[in-house]
């Protein structure tokens, strides 16, 4: 599918209002900048392309977050430096669920093809159209957990209709 496609596609999903609490675990170093797209930017997402932008991941509960953090380093826990894990409050107005079965139907695509374990390049440009089309943040299914992550556009954070604060950090024992 071309990105114009994508682009109307998106655009004419209904855009919902996110409200709550969410989790992001980096290492305890940059516990300071938890809310930083900087690794995002760097290293791509499931949802953005690595130097083209950067998007604020987050897990709707600790064991999501926690499960995806080790997805990061294959599973094998000893390879994890010191780890922070932050609770992020949120409310964001222009998300789009794609967790809804409606939205994947209206745009032709499957839950599976935006989880697939190694093949991201169309998450990517789902990502990139969304962003394009001025959607502030998507809400997924995580690709290697039950629950769900929010992936917030980086320019949305700068925006009125998105409010994010930092609840609490505490330093993981691991």
């Amino acid at each position: 599918m071309t990105v114009p496609v994508w682009f109307a596609k998106l655009k004419s999903l209904p855009r919902i209002h996110l409200k709550g609490r969410f989790f992001r675990m980096v290492r305890a170093e940059d516990a300071d900048e938890i809310l930083s797209t900087g690794p995002s930017f760097a290293y791509g997402g499931r949802y953005n392309k690595r130097g083209e932008f950067g998007a604020l991941y987050l897990s709707e509960n600790s064991q999501t977050c926690n499960v995806e953090k080790l997805r990061q380093v294959g599973g094998r826990i000893e390879l994890l430096p010191p780890q922070s894990m932050g609770i992020i409050e949120v409310a964001i107005k222009g998300a789009v669920d794609l967790t809804a079965e409606k939205n994947l139907k209206a745009l032709g695509i499957s839950e599976a093809s935006l989880t697939d374990a190694v093949n991201r390049v169309l998450p990517q440009a789902v990502g990139e159209a969304a962003r394009n089309c001025g959607i502030r943040a998507l809400l997924a299914q995580s690709a290697v957990a039950l629950g769900k992550n929010l992936v917030i556009f980086e320019e949305s954070l700068a925006h009125d209709g998105c409010h994010v604060r930092v609840v609490k950090i505490e330093k993981l024992k691991v």
